[in-house]
Parts: structure tokens; C-alpha cells; sequence
């Protein structure tokens, strides 16, 4: 389930995410790490989580009905 949703983001959002997240890198250390500005980190970062949380809550919809 969340394989998916991961797999449904673009590779930009996917690698701030999961470097955020997982790799508990911080910002301006994935902004290092990708040659981004660490503008860009927050926008990619706060686009990716949205589009897991709606793509699990539809998950856990459908599981549901």
C-alpha cells in the first residue's frame, strides 16, 4: 500500500520525501545532497506528503466499502 503510493510520485517528491523521512536528513542537507534550493525541498517535501496521505486515505476507503 505504500509501495504504491510512493511509487505514484514523481522522482523529485519521492527523494525529498524519503530523504527527509527515512534518511532523517534535514533540509538544507537534502538541498545540499540535490543541488535544490531548500525552497524547492519544502514544495516538493509538502506535495509528496499530501499526495501519500490522500492516496492511503482512498486505500483505506476502498479497503473499507
Amino acid at each position: 500500500m505504500l509501495g504504491a503510493a510512493l511509487a505514484g510520485l514523481s522522482s523529485g517528491d519521492r527523494d525529498v520525501l524519503l530523504l527527509v523521512g527515512w534518511e532523517r536528513l534535514s533540509y538544507e542537507e537534502v538541498a545540499q545532497a540535490l543541488d535544490i534550493p531548500i525552497g524547492t525541498v519544502r514544495s516538493r517535501l509538502n506535495r509528496a506528503r499530501k499526495q501519500v496521505r490522500a492516496a492511503l486515505t482512498v486505500k483505506e476507503s476502498a479497503d473499507r466499502g
